[in-house]
């Protein structure tokens, strides 16, 4: 019985923590719309560190995407290259 009643008060504190997590992911990406649309100033770097750190404890990152194979336009290689100065 006791267990039960302890798998029960897991369940709430854990939907309570997801729910503190979301209102605080919506906020900042209200207030970082705000931001874009000139109507607040506030601290841009701030609330992108905010909402990464939250999406971040969910597991979602976002990362720029390499190039592939058959993409190689910015990439040099200079290993075979020989320069000669006289």
């Amino acid at each position: 019985m006791e267990d039960q009643e302890e798998k029960e008060g897991t369940d709430w504190a854990e939907l309570f923590g997801h729910a503190v997590r979301f209102m605080i992911l919506c906020w900042s990406l209200a207030m970082m719309t705000l931001g874009y649309m000139d109507k607040i100033r506030n601290d841009g770097a701030f609330l992108a560190g905010l909402t990464s750190g939250v999406l971040g404890s969910y597991g979602i990152s976002v990362n720029k995407k390499k190039n592939s194979v058959g993409n190689n336009s910015n990439n040099v290689d200079n290993k075979n290259n020989k320069t000669v100065t006289k």
